[in-house]
């Protein structure tokens, strides 16, 4: 890297909470520079020095900002050591300054992430010696200087931090409350709402602890840098700081300031918790902007805040959350006292964030829109609420206690998501199924995509009074979706029963399509078209396990479907991919899956043909993995074949095991609940059932498919299974 012009170009990072990397991007843009890149918790832009120094100090959701001296492979540990030989560190780094490395990322050679720190240093001291300067220490409480280090997908970035200390440490916080809420995600909240796209007359903040979400939005509407008050020596000490000058570019961005006539109130019940609140905003300079003030969420009105009807209010909160400060009864009737009071406000908005669904359900509001991010170990919600609703509909919302006889399906919604709160908490994954006909009256599938919800409801026997399963069904309609904060706009609601041939595959109404994410792959689902709607959920530990383990392998995947498991192969840097399906449309489906997840469909190969036909020909290619995911049974219009798995699955194996490659491996699996593999199987072949394994939580009461790992038995094992009587020959 050149240092001898502030005009010099390259590229520098901005570290982000996870799902917010779009929010940072914006913030490039809006200095005037290019996004370079965007990845799940990092954003690459370019720049020069000169802006990588800006975008420190403007940045509101972004917690670091490194300026990269290299890019490269580093699928091994070689790969990493060479590239770290190529940075001249003597040009960079002062002498004898201590030194902190922090590492992010996986690579599948780090176990332990001090090796690679230990790396690190090893080559920067090895050039001090070469060049007879003092070696650098390691210091990890407070080192001059912070190197960053991020691997992902087999590259790694390797940078300066150009902040010693993460960047939502704005220094006006020295005083936080109990659990206090971080500044970055407080603007990410903000963020997500648009408060400033439509400046409000009020802001309050009812529950406003130590202050910070007033603070944030004040210096947002303000337009005021988080940074402002960083002196140049809380900055990493390097060689490229001395190109530029951190007290300039303060002052030229302080004249950027405004005073918007936004008035900004905190409320909470807590004297010593107002008095920290009123510290911080001091600290900040904001005292007067911000006023705070002892009062409980039951005063809370448009009378207190001295707000006429004309003006528009936001009302941000972050009220307590069990998570955050231990769950206990009280919460639960705090959470519907505030949503109680918010209902009074004519011309407002809500905007919250918290932890827990069932908590923002106890306002008895119902929510515009949900986010959700990943901060702190915490999986946080932040939803919108329009407020100011008419007398009738205010008497119509006292109405939220549900009868009694949709409670236990109620109460099995809320234990499903308790049991499966580390899959929830995965912020790299938004669709999970949350019901599958747990109680026999209340026989139906609920799956959550993204923001909508699926819901599935099997035709009842005709043993059922059509009165009762018809009240039980408006019941569902009406609760269920209340119960899970997903406004009714965003349900899906399907009839499913027992089909047969390509009824499956029949339209029953216009495509509504949205995009769910599921371990950085991204899939498109049709949620009304067809009664599947292009992703199997319950195989998601599959395609976890073919990220991970398809690295240099050629793939086949039959009956490929939309194409979910040849990506997961494809994205684990699979050598090659061949996916087919006698679906156009299917597969039409799995190009665009493709391309939704950065791969090009030209590299890959699809191939549409009945997979029967296709087996009986020789396509003179040897696969390392087969993927083997049949119907349960399907005809062909054109030929009048049939393929029943029970049936079948014998000859579909020899048929696959025939195009092995030495050492191959077939996964075959199929979701009949009655079904059987032959004995024939086991007797010719290496068999693993390996379903348990294949079972993520959300599906662990009732798995719905099985999954067998099957490869060609060994000339020794072949001999063991040779009958007494055929050996004696």
């Amino acid at each position: 890297m050149n240092h001898d012009s502030k005009n010099n170009t390259g590229v520098f990072a901005i570290g982000t909470l996870l799902a917010t990397d779009d929010l940072v991007a914006d913030e490039v843009r809006a200095l005037g520079l290019e996004v370079k890149g965007r990845q799940l918790g990092w954003v690459t832009a370019t720049g020069s020095l000169h802006d990588a120094y800006r975008m420190l100090l403007t940045t509101r959701v972004g917690d670091r900002v490194v300026w990269l001296l290299a890019r490269g492979e580093a699928i091994t540990v070689d790969q990493f050591r060479e590239l770290l030989r190529t940075i001249d560190w003597n040009a960079h780094l002062h002498a004898a300054e201590n030194i902190r490395v922090d590492i992010t990322g996986k690579v599948s050679w780090l176990k332990d992430t001090r090796f690679a720190g230990q790396l690190v240093m090893d080559a920067i001291r090895d050039q001090a010696t070469l060049a007879k300067r003092p070696r650098p220490e390691y210091d990890s409480r407070d080192p001059a200087l912070r190197l960053a280090i991020r691997f992902g997908r087999g590259q790694v970035d390797i940078g300066i931090n150009l902040n010693r200390a993460p960047l939502n440490q704005r220094g006006y916080r020295t005083e936080g409350g109990e659990a206090p809420l971080r500044e970055t995600l407080a603007q990410v909240m903000l963020a997500r709402l648009k408060i400033d796209q439509h400046p409000p007359s009020v802001i309050i903040d009812p529950c406003c602890g130590s202050g910070t979400i007033l603070i944030e939005a004040c210096m947002r509407l303000n337009q005021i840098a988080p940074q402002r008050q960083r002196l140049a020596n809380q900055l990493s000490r390097w060689t490229g700081l001395e190109m530029i000058s951190w007290t300039d570019l303060v002052t030229t961005i302080r004249l950027n300031e405004i005073q918007t006539p936004t008035r900004f109130l905190g409320f909470d019940i807590n004297v010593e918790v107002v008095d920290r609140a009123r510290a911080n905003i001091e600290r900040a300079g904001l005292s007067d902007r911000i006023s705070v003030e002892v009062s409980d969420i039951e005063s809370l009105s448009p009378a207190i805040a001295q707000i006429t009807n004309a003006e528009i209010v936001w009302i941000l909160a972050n009220p307590p959350y069990g998570t955050r400060l231990g769950r206990n009864d009280d919460l639960v009737s705090l959470y519907r006292t505030l949503g109680n009071r918010c209902k009074v406000f004519r011309n407002a908005l809500l905007g919250l964030v918290t932890s827990e669904k069932e908590l923002i359900q106890a306002l008895g509001l119902r929510a515009d829109k949900k986010w959700e991010i990943q901060a702190g170990g915490l999986r946080l919600n932040i939803a919108k609420f329009r407020l100011g609703v008419s007398p009738q509909a205010l008497d119509r919302q006292h109405e939220t206690d549900p009868p009694k006889d949709i409670l236990p399906l109620l109460n099995r919604l809320s234990k499903n998501l308790k049991s499966r709160s580390k899959l929830l908490k995965n912020i790299d994954i938004n669709c999970y199924r949350i019901y599958d006909s747990d109680l026999p009256e209340y026989n139906v599938v609920i799956d959550q995509f993204a923001d909508y919800l699926h819901i599935q409801e099997y035709r009842p026997p005709k043993t059922v009074d059509p009165k009762i399963a018809n009240h039980r069904r408006q019941l569902i309609r009406q609760w269920v979706p209340k119960h899970l904060g997903i406004p009714l706009k965003q349900v899906v609601y399907k009839e499913r029963f027992r089909q047969s041939g390509n009824l499956q595959y029949k339209r029953h109404a216009e495509p509504l399509c949205i995009d769910v994410v599921e371990n950085g792959m991204r899939f498109e689902v049709n949620l009304t078209t067809y009664t599947d709607v292009g992703l199997f959920l319950d195989h998601r530990p599959l395609r976890r396990k073919l990220l991970e383990s398809c690295r240099g392998q050629r793939v086949l995947n039959l009956f490929c479907y939309t194409g979910a498991l040849s990506i997961a192969a494809a994205k684990g840097f699979a050598r090659a991919v061949t996916s087919i399906d006698k679906s156009k449309t299917y597969l039409t489906w799995a190009h665009r899956n493709f391309e939704k997840n950065g791969l090009n469909p030209k590299h890959y190969q699809f191939i549409r043909a009945n997979v029967l036909d296709w087996l009986q020909v020789d396509p003179q290619a040897n696969f390392d993995l087969i993927l083997l995911d049949p119907p349960t049974f399907s005809n062909t219009k054109s030929t009048g074949q049939t393929l029943d798995i029970q049936r079948d699955h014998l000859a579909l194996i020899d048929a696959c095991a025939d195009r092995l490659a030495p050492g191959g491996v077939i996964y075959f699996s199929n979701n009949f609940r009655n079904f059987s593999l032959d004995d024939a199987v086991s007797d010719g072949y290496s068999v693993e059932d390996i379903t348990w394994r294949s079972i993520d939580a959300d599906f662990d009461r009732r798995p719905p498919h099985v999954l067998f790992k099957i490869s060609v038995k060994s000339s020794h094992e072949q001999a063991q299974n040779i009958e007494p009587s055929k050996r004696s020959r």
